[in-house]
């Protein structure tokens, strides 16, 4: 008796875990984000999501999402800071698209980061930021990064592959 009741407990979290994971959609939140290939910030971008679109949610691995574009058919992996289970029904304009925060900003905002903040810590630290701003302006093609993490035998951060 007690085997039978371990061995439904065990298929009923199997079962639900299934449909939790593989199932619905989710709207991208973001003003952009990237599909990447794999799982990873390193991962090769496959696309580029804006606000608002819709993907099937195919698998999730740790803060990753693996997902299908509908109206693309192309498949990758979203952060899950870029993704919201809620459906973003409205066309936005132009000025709401710009209003809203990228990737980065919302993993700022979470933080209690933003240009608010940054403008008081600027002005009573009395620091200079332009050189932070020249570093982020600069681009590193992923390949490029890739191979640099591959040559220094480093490990992802975000459990990547």
């Amino acid at each position: 008796m007690r085997r039978q009741v371990l061995f439904s407990l065990a298929l009923f979290f199997v079962v639900l875990s299934v449909i939790a994971g593989s199932s619905g959609e989710r709207s991208v939140e973001v003003k952009e984000t990237p599909m990447r290939e794999r799982p990873g910030f390193l991962g090769a971008p496959v696309m580029t999501l804006s606000y608002g679109d819709r993907v099937q949610v195919l698998d999730g691995r740790q803060d990753w999402t693996q997902g299908r574009f509908a109206a693309t058919g192309a498949e990758g992996w979203i952060h899950n800071s870029a993704l919201t289970s809620k459906r973003i029904i409205v066309n936005p304009s132009t000025r709401d698209v710009e209003r809203s925060a990228t990737d980065t900003e919302v993993a700022l905002a979470g933080r209690g980061f933003n240009e608010e903040v940054e403008a008081r810590y600027r002005a009573e630290q009395g620091l200079e930021f332009s050189f932070i701003d020249r570093i982020e302006e600069r681009e590193v093609p992923v390949a490029e990064l890739a191979a640099f993490v591959e040559a220094g035998e480093l490990n992802d951060p975000d459990g990547g592959e």
